[in-house]
Protein backbone atom coordinates (compact mmCIF):
# COMPACT_ATOMS: atom_id res chain seq x y z
CA UNK A 1 0.00 0.00 0.00
CA UNK A 2 2.85 2.19 0.08
CA UNK A 3 2.61 3.04 -3.51
CA UNK A 4 0.14 5.54 -2.28
CA UNK A 5 2.21 7.44 -0.47
CA UNK A 6 4.81 7.73 -3.12
CA UNK A 7 5.34 8.90 -6.83
CA UNK A 8 7.59 6.23 -9.15
CA UNK A 9 9.55 6.67 -11.65
CA UNK A 10 8.91 5.38 -14.91
CA UNK A 11 11.17 1.45 -15.49
CA UNK A 12 13.52 2.11 -18.29
CA UNK A 13 12.91 5.66 -18.56
CA UNK A 14 15.04 8.47 -17.43
CA UNK A 15 13.69 10.29 -14.43
CA UNK A 16 11.19 12.97 -15.19
CA UNK A 17 12.05 14.46 -11.57
CA UNK A 18 14.68 14.18 -9.89
CA UNK A 19 12.88 13.30 -6.47
CA UNK A 20 10.68 10.39 -8.39
CA UNK A 21 11.61 7.48 -6.10
CA UNK A 22 12.85 3.65 -7.55
CA UNK A 23 15.25 1.89 -9.54
CA UNK A 24 15.84 1.83 -13.38
CA UNK A 25 14.60 -1.42 -13.61
CA UNK A 26 13.14 -4.32 -11.81
CA UNK A 27 10.85 -2.44 -10.04
CA UNK A 28 8.96 -3.98 -6.54
CA UNK A 29 6.54 -2.31 -4.82
CA UNK A 30 7.65 -4.32 -1.87
CA UNK A 31 10.48 -2.73 -1.45
CA UNK A 32 8.94 1.15 -1.79
CA UNK A 33 9.34 2.18 1.37
CA UNK A 34 13.20 1.38 0.96
CA UNK A 35 13.66 3.29 -2.46
CA UNK A 36 12.18 6.19 -0.37
CA UNK A 37 15.16 5.94 2.13
CA UNK A 38 17.22 5.62 -0.61
CA UNK A 39 16.58 8.14 -2.07
CA UNK A 40 16.82 10.51 0.55
CA UNK A 41 20.52 9.29 0.82
CA UNK A 42 20.95 11.09 -2.83
CA UNK A 43 19.89 14.24 -2.41
CA UNK A 44 21.29 17.49 -0.50
CA UNK A 45 19.93 19.05 3.35
CA UNK A 46 18.72 21.58 1.03
CA UNK A 47 16.61 19.54 -0.98
CA UNK A 48 15.05 17.84 2.11
CA UNK A 49 11.30 19.62 2.24
CA UNK A 50 11.32 20.12 -1.50
CA UNK A 51 11.51 16.12 -1.58
CA UNK A 52 9.12 15.96 1.39
CA UNK A 53 6.13 18.54 -1.03
CA UNK A 54 7.18 16.73 -4.06
CA UNK A 55 5.30 13.36 -2.54
CA UNK A 56 2.72 14.82 -0.56
CA UNK A 57 1.63 16.64 -3.22
CA UNK A 58 1.03 13.20 -5.36
CA UNK A 59 0.04 11.61 -2.03
CA UNK A 60 -2.97 14.09 -1.38
CA UNK A 61 -3.73 14.34 -5.35
CA UNK A 62 -4.26 10.85 -5.50
CA UNK A 63 -6.59 10.16 -2.19
CA UNK A 64 -8.85 12.85 -1.58
CA UNK A 65 -9.85 11.76 1.86
CA UNK A 66 -6.01 11.99 2.74
CA UNK A 67 -4.24 14.56 4.80
CA UNK A 68 -0.52 15.93 5.92
CA UNK A 69 -0.73 14.48 9.05
CA UNK A 70 -1.34 10.94 7.70
CA UNK A 71 1.18 11.58 5.45
CA UNK A 72 3.57 13.31 7.43
CA UNK A 73 3.31 9.82 10.10
CA UNK A 74 3.57 7.66 7.45
CA UNK A 75 7.00 8.89 5.96
CA UNK A 76 8.11 9.52 9.82
CA UNK A 77 7.53 5.77 10.40
CA UNK A 78 9.46 4.46 7.62
CA UNK A 79 11.96 6.91 8.70
CA UNK A 80 12.91 5.71 11.90
CA UNK A 81 12.03 1.77 11.30
CA UNK A 82 15.35 1.98 8.70
CA UNK A 83 16.78 4.09 11.16
CA UNK A 84 16.96 1.84 14.07
CA UNK A 85 17.93 -0.98 11.76
CA UNK A 86 20.31 0.25 10.98
CA UNK A 87 21.88 1.17 14.68
CA UNK A 88 20.90 -2.38 15.54
CA UNK A 89 22.27 -4.19 12.82
CA UNK A 90 25.18 -1.96 11.28
CA UNK A 91 25.97 0.86 13.55
CA UNK A 92 29.71 0.80 13.15
CA UNK A 93 29.84 0.18 9.55
CA UNK A 94 31.20 3.81 8.39
CA UNK A 95 28.39 3.72 5.74
CA UNK A 96 25.59 2.99 8.46
CA UNK A 97 26.92 5.99 10.22
CA UNK A 98 26.74 8.21 7.54
CA UNK A 99 23.80 7.10 6.72
CA UNK A 100 21.78 7.30 10.24
CA UNK A 101 23.38 11.02 10.01
CA UNK A 102 21.19 11.79 7.24
CA UNK A 103 18.17 10.24 8.24
CA UNK A 104 18.54 12.01 11.26
CA UNK A 105 19.33 15.16 9.80
CA UNK A 106 16.08 14.76 7.33
CA UNK A 107 14.07 13.81 10.82
CA UNK A 108 14.69 17.21 12.01
CA UNK A 109 13.88 19.27 8.69
CA UNK A 110 11.12 17.67 8.96
CA UNK A 111 9.93 20.08 12.11
CA UNK A 112 10.05 22.78 9.31
CA UNK A 113 6.02 21.53 8.54
CA UNK A 114 4.97 19.32 11.58
CA UNK A 115 1.96 20.92 12.82
CA UNK A 116 1.00 17.86 15.22
CA UNK A 117 4.22 17.39 17.36
CA UNK A 118 5.13 13.92 15.66
CA UNK A 119 8.75 14.98 15.16
CA UNK A 120 9.20 15.35 18.70
CA UNK A 121 10.82 12.40 19.93
CA UNK A 122 10.43 10.44 23.43
CA UNK A 123 13.79 11.88 24.47
CA UNK A 124 12.55 15.37 23.49
CA UNK A 125 9.43 14.83 25.13
CA UNK A 126 11.16 13.79 28.16
CA UNK A 127 13.92 16.53 27.93
CA UNK A 128 10.39 19.09 27.17
CA UNK A 129 8.37 17.72 30.30
CA UNK A 130 11.28 17.84 32.59
CA UNK A 131 11.68 21.59 32.35
CA UNK A 132 8.01 21.51 32.08
CA UNK A 133 7.38 19.93 35.35
CA UNK A 134 10.27 21.61 37.02
CA UNK A 135 8.75 25.03 36.08
CA UNK A 136 5.33 24.24 37.70
CA UNK A 137 6.16 22.42 40.07
CA UNK A 138 9.55 24.13 41.29
CA UNK A 139 11.13 20.90 41.99
CA UNK A 140 14.79 20.77 42.94
CA UNK A 141 16.24 17.52 42.05
CA UNK A 142 16.43 16.87 38.08
CA UNK A 143 17.22 13.49 38.86
CA UNK A 144 13.82 12.42 40.67
CA UNK A 145 12.21 14.31 38.31
CA UNK A 146 13.63 12.73 35.32
CA UNK A 147 13.27 9.31 36.78
CA UNK A 148 9.24 9.84 37.77
CA UNK A 149 8.72 11.01 34.24
CA UNK A 150 10.55 8.28 32.18
CA UNK A 151 9.06 5.56 34.18
CA UNK A 152 5.65 7.08 33.38
CA UNK A 153 6.54 7.36 29.55
CA UNK A 154 8.06 4.18 28.49
CA UNK A 155 5.94 2.07 31.40
CA UNK A 156 3.03 3.48 32.52
CA UNK A 157 0.01 3.20 29.65
CA UNK A 158 -1.92 6.42 29.13
CA UNK A 159 1.23 8.00 28.45
CA UNK A 160 -0.31 9.43 25.15
CA UNK A 161 -2.57 11.24 26.82
CA UNK A 162 -0.70 12.49 29.22
CA UNK A 163 1.17 14.69 26.13
CA UNK A 164 -1.97 15.24 24.70
CA UNK A 165 -2.72 17.24 27.79
CA UNK A 166 0.93 18.41 27.98
CA UNK A 167 0.15 19.76 23.77
CA UNK A 168 -3.08 21.62 25.20
CA UNK A 169 -1.52 23.44 28.14
CA UNK A 170 1.20 24.59 26.07
CA UNK A 171 -0.45 25.74 23.50
CA UNK A 172 -3.16 27.45 26.01
CA UNK A 173 -0.71 29.14 27.33
CA UNK A 174 0.85 30.25 23.84
CA UNK A 175 -2.68 31.78 22.98
CA UNK A 176 -2.86 33.23 26.03
CA UNK A 177 0.45 34.80 25.60
CA UNK A 178 -0.56 35.86 22.48
CA UNK A 179 -3.68 38.04 23.74
CA UNK A 180 -1.80 39.75 26.86
CA UNK A 181 0.60 41.34 24.15
CA UNK A 182 -2.48 42.47 22.13
CA UNK A 183 -3.59 43.69 25.69
CA UNK A 184 -1.02 45.34 26.26
CA UNK A 185 -0.97 47.03 22.87
CA UNK A 186 -4.18 48.06 23.45
CA UNK A 187 -3.35 49.42 26.67
CA UNK A 188 -0.81 51.19 25.32
CA UNK A 189 -3.04 52.73 22.44
CA UNK A 190 -5.21 53.82 25.11
CA UNK A 191 -2.74 55.53 27.10
CA UNK A 192 -1.77 57.62 23.84
CA UNK A 193 -5.40 58.30 23.16
CA UNK A 194 -5.67 59.80 26.65
CA UNK A 195 -2.48 61.74 25.57
CA UNK A 196 -4.32 63.26 23.75
CA UNK A 197 -7.49 64.45 25.35
CA UNK A 198 -6.07 64.49 28.91
CA UNK A 199 -2.97 67.58 29.61
CA UNK A 200 0.14 67.19 30.77
CA UNK A 201 -0.89 69.53 33.62
CA UNK A 202 -4.03 70.61 34.84
CA UNK A 203 -6.00 73.42 36.89
CA UNK A 204 -5.14 73.26 40.23
CA UNK A 205 -7.89 74.25 43.02
CA UNK A 206 -5.65 75.38 45.47
CA UNK A 207 -6.97 75.33 49.12
CA UNK A 208 -10.29 75.07 47.73
CA UNK A 209 -13.14 72.14 47.72
CA UNK A 210 -14.47 70.52 44.60
CA UNK A 211 -17.83 71.43 45.05
CA UNK A 212 -17.27 74.68 44.32
CA UNK A 213 -15.72 74.15 40.91
CA UNK A 214 -18.24 71.60 40.38
CA UNK A 215 -21.41 74.70 41.23
CA UNK A 216 -19.69 76.68 38.56
CA UNK A 217 -20.14 74.52 36.32
CA UNK A 218 -23.33 73.22 36.71
CA UNK A 219 -24.14 77.03 37.14
CA UNK A 220 -22.47 77.23 33.28
CA UNK A 221 -24.54 74.20 32.06
CA UNK A 222 -28.09 76.47 33.32
CA UNK A 223 -27.35 79.99 32.20
CA UNK A 224 -30.12 80.50 29.92
CA UNK A 225 -29.80 83.12 26.71
CA UNK A 226 -31.94 85.80 27.88
CA UNK A 227 -33.56 87.21 24.73
CA UNK A 228 -35.19 83.49 23.83
CA UNK A 229 -34.16 81.70 27.20
CA UNK A 230 -32.90 78.34 25.76
CA UNK A 231 -29.72 77.06 27.32
CA UNK A 232 -26.59 78.85 26.48
CA UNK A 233 -24.56 75.66 26.65
CA UNK A 234 -25.80 71.74 26.10
CA UNK A 235 -24.01 68.73 26.85
CA UNK A 236 -24.30 65.26 28.54
CA UNK A 237 -23.30 65.03 32.12
CA UNK A 238 -20.87 62.55 31.29
CA UNK A 239 -19.47 65.62 28.45
CA UNK A 240 -19.54 68.23 31.89
CA UNK A 241 -18.12 65.22 34.12
CA UNK A 242 -14.76 64.45 31.54
CA UNK A 243 -14.08 68.17 31.21
CA UNK A 244 -13.95 68.67 34.93
CA UNK A 245 -12.11 65.49 35.70
CA UNK A 246 -9.32 65.88 32.50
CA UNK A 247 -8.51 69.88 33.02
CA UNK A 248 -8.94 70.41 37.18
CA UNK A 249 -7.08 69.12 40.15
CA UNK A 250 -7.14 69.40 43.54
CA UNK A 251 -4.42 70.91 46.28
CA UNK A 252 -5.15 71.92 49.39
CA UNK A 253 -1.72 72.24 50.76
CA UNK A 254 -0.50 74.01 46.87
CA UNK A 255 2.05 71.21 46.48
CA UNK A 256 3.62 70.08 43.47
CA UNK A 257 1.44 68.99 40.18
CA UNK A 258 2.92 65.00 41.12
CA UNK A 259 1.17 65.32 44.39
CA UNK A 260 -2.33 66.49 43.72
CA UNK A 261 -5.34 64.99 43.87
CA UNK A 262 -7.40 64.27 41.16
CA UNK A 263 -11.22 64.59 40.65
CA UNK A 264 -13.17 61.92 40.95
CA UNK A 265 -15.09 61.27 37.30
CA UNK A 266 -17.83 59.62 39.05
CA UNK A 267 -18.36 61.55 42.04
CA UNK A 268 -18.38 64.80 39.42
CA UNK A 269 -21.19 62.51 36.90
CA UNK A 270 -23.40 62.08 39.85
CA UNK A 271 -23.54 66.03 40.12
CA UNK A 272 -24.27 66.55 37.12
CA UNK A 273 -26.92 63.77 36.90
CA UNK A 274 -28.47 65.46 39.64
CA UNK A 275 -27.98 62.62 41.76
CA UNK A 276 -25.97 64.50 44.80
CA UNK A 277 -25.63 68.67 45.07
CA UNK A 278 -28.91 69.43 45.95
CA UNK A 279 -28.21 70.60 49.31
CA UNK A 280 -25.91 73.05 47.82
CA UNK A 281 -28.44 74.39 45.23
CA UNK A 282 -31.07 75.45 47.61
CA UNK A 283 -30.89 79.49 48.15
CA UNK A 284 -30.25 78.73 52.09
CA UNK A 285 -26.70 77.47 51.04
CA UNK A 286 -26.08 79.66 48.07
CA UNK A 287 -23.71 82.08 49.99
CA UNK A 288 -21.30 79.53 50.75
CA UNK A 289 -20.72 79.44 46.66
CA UNK A 290 -19.23 81.94 44.22
CA UNK A 291 -22.78 83.30 41.91
CA UNK A 292 -22.84 83.70 38.81
CA UNK A 293 -24.78 86.53 37.35
CA UNK A 294 -26.97 87.14 34.39
CA UNK A 295 -26.48 90.22 32.69
CA UNK A 296 -28.26 91.63 30.13
CA UNK A 297 -25.44 92.80 28.20
CA UNK A 298 -26.35 92.66 23.80
CA UNK A 299 -23.01 91.38 22.33
CA UNK A 300 -22.75 92.50 18.48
Amino acid sequence: MDEKYFKLRKTWRKRKNRFDIGPLFNMNPIHISGYFVMRIFNITEQEYIPFYQHHKKYYLAGNPDGNEETFLAKVLEIVDKDRKSRETLYYYNTRSKTRIHKLTRFREALKEVDRWGLTVTNEERLRQSVSYVQEIMNWQNTNDTKSVLSKFLFDERGSDQFFIEYQRIIERKNELEVLLEKEQSTVKDLQDQLKNVAPEYRIAILNGDQKLLIDLFMQLRDLKVPRTDNNFLSAKPELWARLIHNYFTLSRTNSKEDNRQLLSYDTILDYFKDNLGKEMLKSKNRSKYFNIKESNRIYT
